[in-house]
C-alpha cells in the first residue's frame, strides 16, 4: 500500500521527492534517538546536541506553518470529517485545537510578511517568536523588517516587548477602542484538570491587572519572609505548614490563596479563635497582616512626556504599565491622579545622572533601575519576579551607588555572583538603549587579567577594568 509520502511524490512532479526527503530525515532522526544514551555525554556535548535538535524543531515549525494554509484552502479536513482545518491539524500533531489554530493564523499572515517568512524558512525563529512577529507585523507591515531584525538572537522577552510596543502604536489600532473591548470581554473561569487540580485563568484591563499584581507581589514578599523565618527556626508561626514553597510560582499561589480566602496558608489550629461555631473560617491574624496592609511598592507607568502632553503615542513612543503592556495615554492621565501610581517617566536620558554616596539605594535610583532593566539581566534568564538589586562592582570594593553600577538579578544569579564569585560585565547597549551583559565564572587563580587580584584593591581594579572593556 502506498504511503501518504509516496502519494505526495507521485502527484506533484515539480515537487517530486520532497515527501521522501522529509521521511528520510525523520528516519535518520529516529536512528539517532534510538542510539542516544544521555549518560555517555559530557555536559558540553549534550548542550550542543540539544541546540541541534532545537534548530531542527524550528525548521519543522517553519514547514508546518507554510503548509497549514494550503491544508485549510484544500478543504481536505472536511473529507476527513473534521469541523475545520485547525481541528484536523491538532489531531495530526497531537496538540490542542487552539495551538493548531495559532499555527494556521501565522501561516495566513506570511503572504504579507516577506521578511518574517524568510527568517522562518532560514530556521531562526521559534514558534513563540513567530507568533509575536506575525501579530505585530499584521497590524503594521511597514515595521515588519525592523521587528524581524535581530529577533533570531534576541531573547523571547525582548522580542515580545518590541512587538508589544509596535502593536500599541500601529496605525490600524485604536488603543481606546482596544481597552474598551478588553473591559467588555473581561472574565474569570475555572476548571478541574485530569489530575484533579483546580485551574483558573482570566482576562482584564492592564490597569486592573497592575493592581492585582501589586497586591499579590506584596503578599508573596510577606509570606516569603515568614517562610524563611520558620525554616530558620526564628519566630515560627503556627499557621504556616512546613518550610514553605521552593519556587516563586508556588509562593505566588500561596499569596493568591491568602488574599482571596482571607485565611492563613496551611492548616489553621483549632484553639486560636479562627473558626466560627458553625465551622466557617475567620481571617487569622497572619492572613490579615497580608491582606490589610497596602503594597509597599507602587505601579509604574512609562510614558514619553511628549505623548502625555499630546494625548496619543506616535511610532517609537512609549506608554505602558510596567509588566502589563501598552495602555492608552488617556488611561495614563487618569492614573496620574491616583495614589497607587508612583512615577511617570519623562525621558530615559534623565535617569543616568541619579546617584548618591551611600550604599542605600534611594527611591529615584531604584525606580530608574527598574525602568531600565525590567528583568534579570543575565543573558537567557529573563526572570521577572523576586528580583534583587546588585552592585556590579561591590560597594565594599569601591563600587559606586549609581545607575551604571547597578543591575537587577534574580535570587539565584545574585547568590552565585556574591558567593561563588561569578562576574557580571557590561558589554554595550542593545537597540532599545539598554545595557547588554555577560555573566561568567571568575578566572582561576593565576589567570587574572591584572596582578594583585588576591587583594581588595586588586579585585576592585580588576572589576573596573572589566567594566571599561
Amino acid at each position: 500500500m502506498a504511503t501518504m509520502v509516496d502519494r505526495i511524490d507521485e502527484r506533484d512532479g515539480a515537487r517530486s521527492g520532497l515527501g521522501s526527503r522529509v521521511a528520510a530525515a525523520r528516519v535518520e532522526l529516529e536512528s539517532v534517538l534510538a542510539e542516544l544514551d544521555p549518560d555517555r555525554f559530557t555536559g558540553a556535548d549534550a548542550t550542543a546536541l540539544y541546540a541541534e535538535l532545537a534548530a531542527s524543531e524550528r525548521l519543522c515549525v517553519a514547514g508546518k506553518t507554510l503548509l497549514a494554509p494550503r491544508i485549510e484552502a484544500s478543504r481536505v479536513w472536511k473529507e476527513g470529517g473534521h469541523k475545520d482545518a485547525a481541528s484536523m491539524l491538532g489531531s495530526l500533531e497531537g496538540v490542542s485545537t487552539g495551538q493548531a489554530r495559532t499555527i494556521l493564523a501565522n501561516g495566513r499572515r506570511l503572504d504579507d510578511l516577506p521578511a518574517t517568512e524568510e527568517a522562518l524558512r532560514n530556521g531562526v525563529l521559534s514558534g513563540a517568536k513567530l507568533t509575536e512577529l506575525c501579530g505585530a507585523g499584521a497590524l503594521d507591515p511597514d515595521r515588519e523588517s525592523e521587528l524581524v531584525e535581530g529577533a533570531a538572537e534576541a531573547p523571547l522577552d525582548k522580542v515580545k516587548e518590541r512587538c508589544r510596543r509596535s502593536r500599541a502604536t500601529s496605525a490600524s489600532r485604536d488603543p481606546l477602542a482596544a481597552t474598551g473591548r478588553i473591559r467588555d470581554e473581561r472574565f474569570f473561569s475555572s476548571w478541574t484538570d485530569a489530575d484533579g487540580a483546580f485551574c483558573y485563568r482570566g482576562r482584564d484591563t492592564a490597569d486592573r491587572g497592575a493592581r492585582v499584581l501589586e497586591h499579590l507581589g506584596h503578599a508573596a514578599t510577606v509570606l516569603h519572609g515568614r517562610y524563611r523565618a520558620e525554616s530558620a527556626g526564628q519566630a515560627a508561626t503556627d499557621n504556616l505548614a512546613g518550610a514553605g514553597p521552593t519556587t516563586q510560582r508556588a509562593l505566588w499561589a500561596d499569596a493568591f490563596f491568602a488574599l482571596v480566602t482571607q485565611s492563613a496558608v496551611g492548616p489553621a489550629p483549632t484553639d486560636d479563635g479562627t473558626t466560627e461555631p458553625d465551622g466557617t473560617e475567620r481571617p487569622s491574624p497572619d492572613a490579615l497582616g497580608v491582606i490589610t496592609r497596602p503594597p509597599t511598592c507602587t505601579t509604574m507607568v512609562r510614558v514619553d512626556i511628549d505623548a502625555l502632553i499630546r494625548g496619543e503615542t506616535l511610532p517609537g513612543e512609549l506608554c505602558e504599565i510596567d509588566g502589563q503592556g501598552p495602555i492608552p495615554v488617556a488611561m495614563a492621565r487618569d492614573l496620574a491622579s491616583d495614589s497607587f501610581l508612583a512615577v511617570l517617566f519623562h525621558r530615559a536620558g534623565d535617569i543616568r545622572a541619579v546617584s548618591h554616596l551611600g550604599r542605600t539605594i534611594n527611591a529615584p535610583l531604584r525606580t530608574a533601575l527598574v525602568h531600565r532593566d525590567r528583568t534579570c539581566v543575565v543573558p537567557g534568564c529573563g526572570a521577572t519576579q523576586g528580583l534583587e538589586i546588585d552592585h556590579v562592582v561591590p560597594f565594599a570594593e569601591g563600587g559606586p551607588t549609581e545607575l551604571d553600577n547597578l543591575a537587577l538579578l534574580c535570587y539565584y544569579h545574585h547568590q552565585i555572583k556574591t558567593y561563588e564569585h561569578w562576574v557580571l560585565t557590561r558589554t554595550g547597549m542593545d537597540p532599545d538603549g539598554r545595557p547588554t551583559w555577560t555573566f561568567e565564572p571568575q578566572p582561576a587563580f593565576g589567570q587574572e587579567p591584572l596582578l594583585g587580584i588576591d587583594t581588595d584593591e586588586g579585585r576592585a581594579e580588576w572589576h573596573r577594568q572589566r567594566q571599561r572593556e
